[in-house]
C-alpha cells in the first residue's frame, strides 16, 4: 500500500511542477494577511486539496511563504495564515515573543479565533475540496495546527513541526476524539518542548486519537527546521539538516496518503 501511494504521490508531483503558480497577499477576518499560492486553476482539475500554514514565534515570514510555494508546486492550494495581525510582529526576537505569550495567555479567545478564520478563508475559496484541507505548523505555529485538529471541525491531517504539545486549556475540549490524522515531529534535545511534555502528548493522542504518528530526532533541539535561527542565539534552539530533510519528507508522504 505505502509503494502505493507513494508511486502516486511522486507521480502527481512531478506532474503539478510543470504548472505556472498564482500567489498573492490576502487580506481576511479582523486585520490579518496571508500569503495565498496554488498552480493556475485547470478544468481537469477544479477543486483541489489544500493546506494552511501556521508561522512560527516570528509571525509570518518569507520562511512560511517558501513552505507554501514548495506545497504549491506539489499540487497543493496553500496558504501561510496570519496570528499576530498585520501589523503584529515587531523587528525583535523579545518583541516578537512577548506578542507570542499574550496570544497563547488567550489561547481559547484570540488565539482560537484566528486559527479558525484561517480555516474559514480557505474554505471559501471555490477551487479547494472542502474535503482535503490539511495544517501544518511551526514551533508555536505546531500547536496552533494541533489545535485546529482538537476543534473536530473537519481537517483530514495536521502536522506539527517541533511545536508546543500542551494540552487545551478548556477541558470540554479534551474529552471529544480526534478524527483527524496527526503527524508531529519532535527534537530529543528539545528543552522548549521537553520530553515529558512530548509524553503527555503521546497519552493524549491515545486517549483521543484512531490515526497519529510521534516522530523523534536524535540530536536535534528545538526549531530544527528553522535555518537561520542559530543566529538569533537562543539557548536551546539550532538548526539540525537532517532532521529538516527528513521530516519534510515523512510529511510529503502523510499529506499525500491523506489529501490526494
Amino acid at each position: 500500500m505505502l509503494k502505493l501511494i507513494l508511486s502516486i504521490y511522486f507521480s502527481l508531483s512531478s506532474c503539478y511542477c510543470k504548472n505556472p503558480l498564482v500567489e498573492k497577499l490576502v487580506d481576511y477576518s479582523n486585520n490579518l494577511q496571508g500569503f495565498l499560492v496554488h498552480p493556475v486553476i485547470q478544468k481537469q482539475i477544479p477543486k483541489r486539496p489544500a493546506i494552511i500554514i501556521f508561522h512560527a514565534f516570528t509571525g509570518r515570514t518569507e520562511f512560511e511563504n517558501e513552505k507554501a510555494r514548495s506545497l504549491a508546486k506539489l499540487g497543493y492550494v496553500a496558504f501561510a495564515a496570519d496570528t499576530y495581525g498585520k501589523t503584529g510582529s515587531t523587528e525583535t526576537i523579545e518583541g516578537n515573543f512577548e506578542i507570542m505569550k499574550h496570544i497563547l495567555g488567550n489561547r481559547t479567545t484570540i488565539l482560537r479565533e484566528r486559527i479558525l478564520a484561517a480555516w474559514t478563508f480557505i474554505n471559501s475559496l471555490d477551487f479547494v475540496d472542502s474535503n482535503r484541507i490539511g495544517s501544518i505548523g511551526y514551533c508555536y505555529g505546531g500547536l496552533c495546527s494541533l489545535d485546529l485538529a482538537r476543534f473536530e471541525i473537519g481537517l483530514k491531517a495536521a502536522v506539527s513541526f517541533h511545536g508546543t504539545l500542551l494540552k487545551y486549556p478548556e477541558e470540554s475540549e479534551n474529552l471529544k476524539n480526534i478524527s483527524c490524522a496527526i503527524q508531529a515531529h519532535h527534537g530529543d534535545l528539545d528543552i522548549h518542548t521537553n520530553n515529558e511534555e512530548a509524553s503527555n502528548f503521546i497519552e493524549e493522542m491515545r486517549n483521543r486519537s484512531m490515526d497519529w504518528q510521534f516522530l523523534r530526532y536524535s540530536n536535534a533541539e528545538h526549531a530544527f527546521t528553522l535555518f537561520g535561527v542559530d543566529d538569533f542565539k537562543i539557548p536551546g534552539a539550532s538548526y539540525n539538516e537532517k532532521a529538516s530533510n527528513r521530516s519534510w519528507s515523512y510529511m510529503q508522504v502523510f499529506l499525500a496518503e491523506k489529501l490526494l
